[in-house]
C-alpha cells in the first residue's frame, strides 16, 4: 500500500471596492489536505481542511473498498521545490499601494467609479508520498479585477482593468489606467476597413483548447480528428503546455505528480498539430504521451483537465509587429461561438482603436469574425514578446470586422 499527500494551502488578502474606495478588508489563511492510498489497482481517497490526520488516512484506506480504479505507476523518487514568491510586501504595504492607486483615480478622473476587488495571493501546492515523492511549488502574486463605469453611463459596468503580476508597481499600473480611461472619453469610428489587425482575448482560442484534450482526440470527437501530424496553421504559431514560471499559482507538477522537461511541451509546432494533452489514464488508453495534465480537488480522484496553455512568443515587441497600421485592442468580448469547421464569431462589447502602440480613443460595439484556420494561418501576426498592456503579451492577428 502507498501513501500519498495532496496539499494546498492559500493565504488571501482581499480588498473590497466600491466608489473607488476601499470599503473592507477580508483575509484567508485556508489549508486543504487530500490524503490517497493505493493498493492492487485502486485508490482510496479523503480529505480535510487543514492537517490531515490518522482519522483522514483511515477514511482513504476505508474508501479502498469503493474498489476505484487507479491501474497507473505512481509517481515516484523525484524531489524539487520551486519557490516563486519575490514580491516582498507586507499587508500594510499592500493596501498602502492599492490606496495610493485609488486616490490617485478618484482625483485624476473623478467620473469614473471602481468596483470590485484587488487581492495578494499566496499558494503552497505539496505532493509527497512514501515511494521518495516530495514536490513543493510556492507562489505569490497581486491580482487587480476593477471594473469601471462612467457617471453618465446606464451600464452596470463600461470595462476593467484586469493585472496580474509578482510585482506591485503601482505607477507602471497608473499610466495604463491613465491612458485607458483618457482615450474611454474620446469615442472613434471603426477602421474602414473589412478586415483589421485586432488583439484578441485568450476566449478566442477557446476551441483550440477543447479540440486538443486527449480525451477527445482519443475518441474520435475532437475538431482536430484526423489532422495530428498535419500542419494547419503559420509556420509562427506554436501553442504548448506551460508549467513554467511565466505562469502564476500553476505548479510545476500536476495532479498525478507528473511532469514536463523544462516544464512546457509542444501541442501545437510551427503550425503543426502534434498532439492532445493527457494525464496518465488517457496516455495509457490511447498509447500517446503524458503531458502532466492531470487536476483534482484535494479530496478527489485525479482526472484529466484544462492544461495551462499559453503562445510561443514573437522575436518583436507590440509595436514592432503592428507597425503604423491601426489596432482595434478589444476588452470585452463575449457571447461568441465557433463552429467544427473553425468558423469563429463574436460581439465586442468594448474595445479601442490604438496607433503607433497609443491608446487613440473607444470604439462602438461590434462584432468580428474569421475561421481559425485563417486566423492562425496567414492572417496570424503574433504574440508581442514585451508585456505591453497590464503585464501580458497580447496576441494580434487580421479579422473581419462588421458594424
Amino acid at each position: 500500500m502507498i501513501k500519498e499527500l495532496y496539499q494546498i494551502k492559500l493565504y488571501e488578502t482581499t480588498l473590497n471596492v466600491t466608489q473607488t474606495s476601499i470599503d473592507s478588508i477580508r483575509k484567508k489563511n485556508i489549508t486543504k489536505s487530500g490524503c490517497r492510498v493505493y493498493k492492487n489497482g485502486y485508490i482510496g481517497v479523503a480529505g480535510t481542511f487543514g492537517e490531515a490526520t490518522e482519522d483522514t488516512w483511515e477514511r482513504a484506506t476505508k474508501n479502498l473498498e469503493l474498489k476505484i480504479p487507479y491501474d497507473y505507476e505512481v509517481s515516484k523518487n523525484a524531489q524539487r521545490t520551486r519557490d516563486l514568491r519575490i514580491l516582498d510586501l507586507s499587508p500594510e504595504q499592500f493596501v498602502e499601494k492599492s490606496e495610493i492607486f485609488l486616490e490617485t483615480i478618484r482625483t485624476e478622473f473623478p467620473e469614473f467609479i471602481f468596483s470590485n476587488k484587488i487581492k495578494i495571493i499566496e499558494t503552497e501546492v505539496v505532493l509527497k508520498n512514501d515511494e521518495n515523492l516530495e514536490y513543493i511549488n510556492y507562489d505569490r502574486s497581486v491580482i487587480l479585477e476593477l471594473i469601471f463605469k462612467h457617471a453618465n453611463s446606464v451600464n452596470i459596468f463600461d470595462s476593467g482593468v484586469f493585472y496580474q503580476g509578482r510585482e506591485f508597481n503601482v505607477e507602471e499600473i497608473l499610466n495604463e489606467t491613465r491612458q485607458q480611461l483618457k482615450a474611454f472619453n474620446n469615442e472613434v469610428e471603426l477602421p474602414d476597413l473589412k478586415k483589421a489587425l485586432v488583439v484578441i482575448s485568450n476566449e478566442a482560442l477557446d476551441k483550440i483548447y477543447e479540440s486538443l484534450n486527449g480525451e477527445s482526440l482519443g475518441r474520435g470527437t475532437s475538431m482536430f480528428n484526423n489532422k495530428v501530424g498535419t500542419k494547419a496553421f503559420n509556420d509562427n504559431f506554436t501553442f504548448y503546455g506551460d508549467l513554467s514560471d511565466e505562469a502564476f499559482h500553476i505548479p510545476f507538477f500536476d495532479a498525478e505528480g507528473s511532469v514536463l522537461e523544462n516544464d512546457v511541451c509542444s501541442l501545437i509546432e510551427n503550425g503543426v498539430i502534434l498532439r492532445g494533452y493527457t494525464d496518465k489514464k488517457n496516455s495509457k488508453e490511447f498509447s500517446v504521451m503524458n503531458t502532466a495534465s492531470a487536476s483534482a480537488s484535494y479530496d478527489d480522484v485525479p482526472t484529466l483537465g484544462v492544461m495551462n496553455i499559453n503562445v510561443k512568443k514573437a522575436d518583436e515587441t507590440f509595436v514592432e509587429l503592428v507597425g503604423d497600421e491601426p489596432v482595434i485592442f478589444v476588452i470585452m468580448a463575449s457571447g461568441g461561438d465557433c463552429t467544427n469547421n473553425g468558423d469563429y464569431a463574436t460581439p465586442v462589447q468594448m474595445s479601442y482603436l490604438m496607433q503607433n502602440g497609443k491608446y487613440i480613443g473607444k470604439l462602438p460595439e461590434f462584432s468580428m469574425g474569421g475561421n481559425i484556420y485563417e486566423m492562425l494561418g496567414d492572417d496570424y501576426i503574433g504574440l508581442s514578446k514585451d508585456k505591453f498592456a497590464f503585464n501580458q503579451n497580447v496576441l494580434i492577428c487580421r479579422m473581419n470586422i462588421n458594424k
